[in-house]
């Protein structure tokens, strides 16, 4: 008799075993592979609340956001992001790499990985126990991928020049006084 999960009943077949995730301090790095065209890989996440950076790396290949190379020839994916209910908050997709941006609420979030032809379902579903629908495609890629879900930082204020500028002349000014001060002292 053969048996069948939940997941592969409501059509979300995962791969797992090789999904690699590094976390560096602001976020997380995932690698792996999919077992085939029609498979998903959930990546789960955490959001603070504060802007994320989303980015792909598997079709053209760079350096993730924790210094590993990836070589390119992987498949473009398409990223499904689910809330911490698993309801679903938006689908991205892209021609090659993805690159966005999402502010999302505090939280612990799945962001699916497919291939182009294999989808959920929205509006008609609205919940990640509905399943995806479709049949996905590697296009004559490989079944690699390469996803970075980071904090987009924040800018560290750096002082004006002006602000610079009147503080060390004050700063000279306060020295040129004590001199002054000084020598008057002297020949007194």
């Amino acid at each position: 008799m053969k048996k069948f999960t939940l997941a592969t009943l409501l059509g979300i077949t995962t791969a797992t075993i090789g999904v690699t995730l590094v976390a560096p301090a602001h976020g997380a790095s995932f690698t792996g592979s999919l077992v085939n065209a029609d498979a998903i890989d959930l990546l789960p996440f955490t959001s603070t609340g504060a802007e994320l950076r989303f980015r792909s790396l598997s079709y053209n290949g760079g350096t993730n956001d924790v210094g590993t190379l990836i070589p390119p020839g992987g498949f473009s994916p398409v990223l499904t992001i689910f809330n911490p209910s698993g309801n679903y908050f938006n689908e991205y997709t892209a021609t090659e790499d993805l690159n966005f941006t999402a502010t999302l609420s505090p939280g612990n979030y799945q962001a699916a990985v497919s291939t182009f032809g294999r989808f959920f379902d929205f509006p008609t579903k609205t919940n990640i126990s509905q399943g995806f629908d479709g049949s996905g495609e590697f296009f004559g890629r490989n079944p690699n991928y390469a996803v970075d879900i980071v904090a987009v930082s924040s800018a560290t204020a750096v002082p004006e020049p002006v602000s610079f500028i009147g503080t060390a002349v004050a700063g000279f000014a306060v020295v040129k006084l004590k001199r002054k001060l000084s020598a008057g002292k002297k020949s007194t």
